[in-house]
C-alpha cells in the first residue's frame, strides 16, 4: 500500500478502534503538546509561548486575514495563497500547492469575508482517515471489502484535500456546483455514499435518477432543515447524515442517533454561551500545524443537545447548526433564532421552498408557491410569535425571489440590515 493511503488507513483505523477507549487521556495529551511544541512556530503565537489555552486572544476570520503569514509556520502571505485559491477557482482545476505540498482553499464567504485554509499532505491525510472512521456506516464499511466504495461530492470547489479520499478502496467524484445539478444526474447511479449541500439533496431527490440508491446520503456546508430531511430520506429510504465542516476544521460529524458530535477528540470547543441552549464554538483544532487554528471564535449558532448521545460515543454532542449570528433576525431587541422562526413559518402551511430577508422592521418573504394568501398566512404565525416573545411583530411583506448564484450557499433566513 503506497505510503499515504496507509497514513489515511492508519488514522481511520485509530479513529474507529483505538481513540474511543483513551479518549480523554488521547485528547488532554495531544493538546499540551500542541501548545508547548507546535505552537510557538507560529509568529503570532510565540510571544505567548507557555501561556495555557484560556490566556491566549480570542481571534476571528478577520484578525487571522488581517497578518496572515503570522498565522501559518511557513509565513505564506495572504496576496500569496490568494493568489493560488483565485486561479483555481477561475480554471476550475485545483491540483496546484504552495510550496512544502501546501493545499490552500477558499470559502464561500457566506459571512461576507472570504475564508482562506492552508492544509499540508500529512494533515489532509490524517483528515481523510478521522472524517472516514467517525462516518463510514457499517454497509458501506462491507462494500470496501468487495469493491471501491463510489463517493459522489458536490461542492462548489474541488481541493487536494478531498482529492486525498480517492484510493484502490475509494473512488471519488467531484462535482462541481457552478455547473446544472441536471449535468450530474447521469453519472450518479451506482454511487455508494452521495454527499452535497442540503438544497442539491433535495433537488436530486426531486429527481431521483434510476439506479441512485445510495447507502449514505449526507449534508454538508448548510443548515440541514427539517423539511429538506423529510424530502430527502423519503426519496432515498436513509436518514440523512451531517458534517459540519468549516475553514476553521472538520467540527462535527453526525451519528446513527441522530445527533451532531462535536470532534473533540481533535479540537478542543469552548462554548460562547448565548442562552441556556445555543451557543457560538471558539475552537483550537491542535492537529492542524501549517495552519493554526486556536481559541478562532465563529459566527455559527449551535443549539447543545443535554446528557450523553444514546449512540455512546464520547464527548459533547449537539441538535443542529442553526445558522450564522446574521441568521438571527429581530424584534427590537429580541432575537429570533432560526430554529423559532422555522417552526413558526412551518405552521403556515406549505410554503415550498421560501426566503425571508429583515430589511429594519419590514420582514420581506419570497416562496415558490405563489399561492393566494401566503404573505398573510406567515404574517398571522410570525404575528404570534412575536407576542409569544413580548416583542412588537414586524411587517411582513412580498417580494421577488432573490437572485442567488448556482454554486452559493442556501440562506433562507437572512438579516440584511
Amino acid at each position: 500500500m503506497p505510503s499515504g493511503q496507509a497514513a489515511v488507513a492508519a488514522a481511520f483505523a485509530r479513529e474507529r478502534w483505538l481513540l474511543p477507549r483513551r479518549y480523554d487521556a488521547a485528547r488532554a495529551r495531544a493538546l499540551e503538546r500542541f501548545l508547548r511544541v507546535e505552537l510557538p512556530k507560529a509568529r503570532f503565537y510565540a510571544p505567548l509561548a507557555g501561556r495555557p489555552l484560556s490566556s491566549l486572544p480570542v481571534v476571528d476570520k478577520r484578525t487571522v486575514l488581517a497578518d496572515f503569514a503570522a498565522f501559518n509556520r511557513h509565513g505564506i502571505t495572504l496576496d500569496h495563497a490568494l493568489a493560488v485559491a483565485e486561479a483555481a477557482e477561475r480554471s476550475r482545476s485545483f491540483t496546484d500547492r504552495l510550496p512544502g505540498g501546501v493545499t490552500v482553499g477558499l470559502s464561500s464567504g457566506t459571512s461576507g469575508t472570504r475564508g482562506v485554509f492552508l492544509v499540508s499532505e500529512a494533515e489532509s491525510r490524517l483528515w481523510a482517515g478521522i472524517l472516514m472512521g467517525q462516518l463510514m456506516s457499517p454497509q458501506s464499511l462491507r462494500v470496501l471489502t468487495r469493491r471501491p466504495l463510489r463517493v459522489a461530492l458536490f461542492l462548489r470547489a474541488n481541493s487536494n484535500l478531498y482529492e486525498t479520499l480517492e484510493s484502490r478502496r475509494v473512488s471519488f467524484s467531484w462535482h462541481d456546483l457552478t455547473m446544472p445539478v441536471a449535468a450530474h444526474l447521469p453519472s450518479l447511479p451506482g454511487t455508494d455514499v452521495l454527499v452535497a449541500p442540503a438544497s442539491v439533496l433535495r433537488q436530486i431527490a426531486t429527481t431521483k435518477p434510476a439506479g441512485l440508491r445510495p447507502l449514505q446520503v449526507v449534508s454538508v456546508a448548510e443548515t440541514l432543515e427539517p423539511d429538506d430531511e423529510a424530502v430527502i430520506r423519503e426519496a432515498f429510504g436513509r436518514p440523512v447524515e451531517q458534517i459540519y465542516q468549516a475553514t476553521e476544521g472538520l467540527l462535527a460529524v453526525s451519528c446513527p442517533a441522530g445527533r451532531l458530535h462535536l470532534n473533540e477528540a481533535h479540537v478542543h470547543v469552548e462554548p460562547e454561551w448565548i442562552d441556556h441552549q445555543r451557543f457560538h464554538p471558539v475552537v483550537t483544532d491542535f492537529t492542524r500545524t501549517t495552519q493554526y487554528v486556536v481559541r478562532h471564535r465563529l459566527d455559527d449558532v449551535l443549539l447543545a443537545a443535554p446528557g450523553p448521545c444514546p449512540c455512546g460515543r464520547p464527548g459533547r454532542s449537539i441538535h443542529a447548526v442553526l445558522g450564522r449570528a446574521d441568521d438571527v433576525l429581530t424584534l427590537g431587541d429580541v432575537p429570533v433564532y432560526p430554529d423559532v422562526l422555522r417552526h413558526a413559518v412551518a405552521l403556515a402551511g406549505e410554503l415550498g421552498d421560501y426566503r425571508i430577508e429583515q430589511h429594519g422592521a419590514e420582514w420581506r418573504l419570497a416562496t415558490t408557491t405563489g399561492s393566494s394568501g401566503t404573505t398573510e398566512r406567515v404574517a398571522t404565525e410570525v404575528g404570534r410569535l412575536a407576542r409569544r416573545l413580548g416583542a412588537t411583530a414586524p411587517a411582513v411583506v412580498p417580494m421577488a425571489w432573490p437572485a442567488e448564484a448556482p454554486d452559493a450557499k442556501r440562506r433562507r433566513i437572512r438579516k440584511v440590515s
